[in-house]
């Protein structure tokens, strides 16, 4: 049995909200981080929830630029999701260690990666317009 097809009002998912999705992932952290100050960044774990949080980011945001090697805009997409799905799972995991706090993140995380991986495909399960001008 085939999962169903989710499709947006709109026709499906355009590059243009990924670049800015991707800008205001790394304005917020980079933010935070000027606000608190690097001493923020003084344990591994925050530096590798921060790491791939701007990891994603910067994929997100280079889907609206037009890159040298030949790599889809989605692919990088989805890779940039499932990177700031990853930030995401270390920020909640950091924020309280109860294991049904842990369960529910990882479900989130795993939604969220679901999601990405689904667009390093092709959204063969969420359509996306994967001829979408940047």
């Amino acid at each position: 049995m085939k999962a169903p097809v989710i499709r947006a009002p709109t026709g499906g998912l355009s590059r243009r909200v990924f670049k800015w999705y991707g800008l205001f992932i790394f304005v917020l952290n980079v933010g935070l981080v000027v606000a608190f100050g690097p001493a923020v960044l003084s344990s591994t774990a925050y530096r590798l929830q921060f790491g791939t949080a701007i990891a994603g980011a910067l994929l997100l945001i280079s889907t609206g630029i037009e890159l040298p090697w030949d790599v889809e805009w989605y692919r990088l997409t989805g890779l940039g999701i499932i990177c700031s799905a990853t930030s995401l799972f270390i920020s909640n995991i950091l924020a309280n260690d109860g294991l049904g706090w842990v369960a529910v993140s990882l479900v989130g995380t795993l939604s969220l990666a679901f999601f990405g991986f689904d667009m390093i495909r092709g959204g063969r399960h969420f359509k996306i317009d994967v001829t979408a001008d940047a």
